[in-house]
């Protein structure tokens, strides 16, 4: 769970950290649904959608996953921001 120390606001712990991209965080499709119903029409119509604070973008084999990235992220990376993975330990 995450909670923002400035206004108080409480994150749903629905959302996962990738195990091998550390900046990109995920949820099943059926959540993200449930939770920001709004978000999933939009999410539906276009290839990334982006809000205040994340973009998002469906993912995975059978498009079952949604992914999210910080904004500044993906301003600066674009769609490559879903696809940093972590440097090797001996790089």
């Amino acid at each position: 769970m995450k909670i923002c120390p400035n206004c108080g606001f409480v994150e749903m712990a629905y959302w996962r950290q990738n195990r091998w991209r550390t900046n990109v965080e995920f949820t099943r499709i059926e959540e993200f649904q449930f939770n920001q119903p709004e978000q999933f029409e939009c999410l539906m119509k276009s290839k990334v959608i982006v809000d205040k604070f994340y973009a998002y973008r469906v993912s995975g084999k059978h498009r079952h996953i949604v992914e999210r990235v910080l904004k500044t992220e993906f301003d600066a990376f674009g769609m490559t921001a879903f696809h940093q993975p972590m440097e090797h330990k001996n790089h």
